[in-house]
């Protein structure tokens, strides 16, 4: 390589990096409060979900290869305290979805780690359920249809449930398909618009009233590109991508129609594993620009889980690279 080629070369990858930083925030640092924990030893890669004021965690592990789980807890903010519910009754999973329309919570989907493995198309689960609060019970719905089920991303439009991208236990993919609950009967997903991203798995979604997000995650490779989703004409915009070199198993959040992406994992080969992540960082929709907020306590991790009730945001759990954690946190941003 040439002189002149050379330094292109390092002006490009200069001004990459220079476009790739994160705004001066007009926002404080986030301060953090320590919350309850539900009885246990801590878990990974579960769900949550809130309906009525009260927020949800199902499913996960709470070991890398074993300890699977199916069951349900719920979260009194009123109360700082914890009751568990009735269990989920597919298999115990992890890296599932879940949605709520309507006052009921839509959940499944997943990867069955006790199984057969991880490069299997049978460990990639396709059953899908909702779950009614009022009555403590859940009722089997329409399976979907795709084997792209391991880590997926989930986002609601009005009245209707979108899932797209994730693993099939073998390739990444970046499928996209719609669900909308009909009372009484199983209901139908139907394909739309593909992601238009590289395919991946353990990326992210979130959304406003107005706007819906999906991106970051992992291809052999972590990748740290945003996307907004327009459901009106089917088609995807790229957005700002985040600030950082790419992560996976991140979580996400809107607390009073801002977003937030937080924690996760940034893959540094076979060789390093690469390392995990602690800060909060909030997407500012208007300037489509990405704010760093602080860190979460507790130190880096993945697969944790978060949710929002009443303009609060809560965070906790998940795993770093020597133990479960087993924290939750909340905050106002």
């Amino acid at each position: 390589m040439n002189i002149s080629k050379l330094i292109l070369h390092i002006f490009l990858a200069m001004l990459f990096i220079g476009c790739n930083e994160p705004a001066d925030s007009p926002y404080p640092l986030i301060v953090f409060v320590n919350k309850a924990i539900p009885p246990g030893v801590g878990r990974a890669s579960a769900v949550s979900f809130v309906i009525d004021g009260k927020g949800y965690l199902a499913l996960g592990r709470t070991a890398t290869r074993s300890g699977a789980l199916n069951d349900c807890w719920q979260y009194d903010p009123t109360q700082d305290s914890w009751s568990q519910k009735t269990a989920y009754p597919g298999k115990a999973r992890v890296k599932a979805m879940a949605a709520v329309i309507g006052g009921k919570a839509y959940v499944g989907l997943g990867f069955d780690i006790l199984s057969l493995g991880i490069y299997n198309y049978d460990s990639c689960l396709k059953d899908f359920w909702m779950y009614n609060p009022t009555t403590d019970t859940w009722i089997q719905k329409a399976n979907f249809p795709s084997n792209y089920t391991d880590a997926c991303g989930c986002f609601v439009v009005d009245s209707t449930i979108y899932v797209t991208s994730g693993m099939n236990g073998a390739d990444f993919g970046t499928e996209t398909w719609k669900y909308k609950p009909v009372d009484s009967q199983p209901g139908e997903w139907v394909r739309v618009a593909d992601f238009l991203g590289p395919s991946r798995a353990a990326g992210i979604a979130c959304a406003t009233a107005d706007h819906y997000y999906f991106g970051t995650g992992y291809r052999t490779y972590n990748v740290n590109d945003w996307w907004e989703y327009f459901p009106a004409n089917d088609t995807w915009k790229e957005r700002k991508s985040m600030p950082d070199n790419g992560r996976e198993n991140a979580v996400s959040l809107t607390v009073s129609n801002r977003i937030f992406i937080s924690t996760g994992r940034h893959f540094g080969g076979n060789l390093t594993g690469g390392h995990v992540d602690s800060d909060i960082d909030e997407y500012d929709i208007l300037r489509n620009v990405w704010y760093v907020r602080g860190n979460i306590p507790g130190g880096g991790r993945e697969n944790a889980l978060a949710f929002t009730i009443n303009g609060v945001g809560y965070i906790g759990f998940g795993e770093n690279d020597t133990e479960m954690l087993n924290d939750f946190w909340s905050f106002k941003p």
